[in-house]
């Protein structure tokens, strides 16, 4: 089998000839996006069966529930492949003001309505995989290959050389491909501790969080008027109100509706079911518009025990090998975070790519983990003001929650708190912002005017 294409063009700064991609879910291929400007050949090695078209993929199961993406993630996809939004949009993907086209409420709390200026898209996530795998196996420089099964790492305690992949489908049972760098964005199961452990690297420190979150999703028909021409309504989880849920427009035509519960709180399956867990919602506009729809097709179900952050740094990785996505940290995808971390993480990799003259690995540590402690804080904070998710409270999360239920109150009341809250949670400004001195003013004139 040939790994190499002709190298047409486009790098800037190749670091060497070859490097390796292990999976080609989003991350894996954003990440082939950010190589392709300094390595000659770059290869995306995918064990699972990659579709012609935009369907969910049998690896990806929670690929058939609701997806978004984030402002932060928009703008990363869009400077990675550039007219990549437009040409979502021109399949049927859903945009707007995250605040003027979808009503939110918080914990009971509806946000005041206004405009926020964040952009978030609706589609469902086949459709952004399948569009960005369209755009990626365009570029001169990469080649995608499925039904290939990576089973170690070659290498020594400095850097790998290359991995062993194991052909799914006929050819020689294993086979050794060099690589001068190495992506790991297998996802949450990656096997990177194990196969470092092999080359003498010790594993990283992890946290994790017991969720024990359980998704359903339906598939619905709604009038043209449901919603009042919004694009969606979405109901987070807080204290006094931890169900949560979301229904969004869909590219085609269908709306997507999914429900969430913590522990032994499960979203049923059946219609009628399904339809009573709306309805105990805090807002009635999402059990209005669905008690006249169609429903499309059987619900289907997921669930996520645990969040998971691995604590990686350079003294625990080959120089010339990266842990990438969910490989990293793994969040609660009731937030909406995944593919636009991914994404932002994939043009820190570039530049870091472009810039580094010894060590690309440490400098993408560094910077990727700025990125991700901001969204891992802000998740892991609003799950442990959840009761039924065990785990300690220190000081510094129970002044945040406190926070952040005035933050509830306020966000109700004052559009301007609930566009900057909406920064935030798009990953545009670090959760710090909402504490600066005049976002905090607002907020709490806001929520003592509202408990009055």
């Amino acid at each position: 089998m040939a790994y190499r294409k002709r190298f047409g063009g486009g790098a800037t700064k190749p670091l060497g000839g070859n490097a390796i991609v292990l999976g080609a879910g989003i991350g894996g291929l954003l990440a082939a996006a950010a190589l392709s400007s300094t390595f000659r050949n770059v290869l995306v090695l995918e064990r699972d069966s990659l579709p012609p078209t935009a369907t969910a993929r049998r690896c990806v199961p929670q690929a058939r529930h609701v997806h978004a993406l984030l402002a932060s993630g928009r703008a990363a996809m869009e400077d990675l492949l550039p007219g990549f939004v437009e040409e979502l949009l021109g399949l049927g993907a859903i945009t707007g003001d995250a605040l003027a086209d979808i009503r939110w409420v918080v914990d009971g709390h509806r946000l005041a309505r206004g405009t926020s200026g964040v952009p978030g898209i609706l589609a469902s996530r086949p459709l952004v995989e399948w569009q960005v795998r369209q755009r990626v196996r365009d570029l001169p420089n990469v080649q995608i290959l499925d039904h290939r099964n990576v089973t170690g790492l070659v290498g020594d305690g400095e850097a790998v050389s290359g991995v062993d992949v194991q052909h799914r489908l006929g050819g020689p049972l294993t086979e050794f491909v060099p690589a001068d760098f190495v992506v790991d964005s297998t996802g949450r199961s990656s096997q990177s501790i194990a196969w470092l452990g092999r080359l003498g690297f010790r594993a990283p420190p992890e946290k994790k969080l017991v969720i024990d979150v359980t998704y359903a999703t339906r598939h619905f028909r709604l009038h043209t008027s449901a919603l009042g021409g919004d694009s969606g309504i979405g109901i987070g989880p807080g204290p006094s109100s931890p169900r949560s849920g979301f229904m969004g427009r869909q590219e085609d035509g269908t709306w997507i509706v999914t429900l969430a519960g913590y522990g032994i709180d499960v979203p049923p399956l059946d219609q009628d079911g399904f339809l009573e867990f709306v309805r105990t919602f805090p807002a009635p506009d999402m059990y209005d518009a669905l008690a006249a729809a169609e429903p499309v097709g059987d619900a289907v179900r997921y669930r996520i025990p645990t969040t998971i952050r691995r604590h990686y740094s350079a003294a625990d990785l080959p120089s010339n090998y990266v842990p990438f996505a969910d490989a990293i940290c793994s969040f609660n995808p009731i937030y909406g975070q995944g593919m636009s971390v991914a994404a932002v993480e994939a043009t820190i990799l570039r530049d870091c790519l472009h810039s580094a003259t010894t060590n690309p690995t440490r400098q993408f540590l560094r910077k990727a983990n700025r990125c991700i402690d901001g969204a891992w804080n802000l998740t892991v904070d609003n799950d442990l003001r959840i009761p039924a998710v065990p785990g300690r409270r220190p000081v510094r999360v129970r002044f945040a929650n406190a926070y952040a239920s005035r933050l509830d109150r306020a966000v109700s009341v004052d559009p301007a708190v609930g566009s900057a809250f909406l920064r935030v949670t798009h990953l545009l400004d670090r959760p710090g912002m909402l504490l600066r001195p005049a976002t905090a003013l607002r907020v709490f004139l806001a929520s003592r005017s509202r408990t009055r």
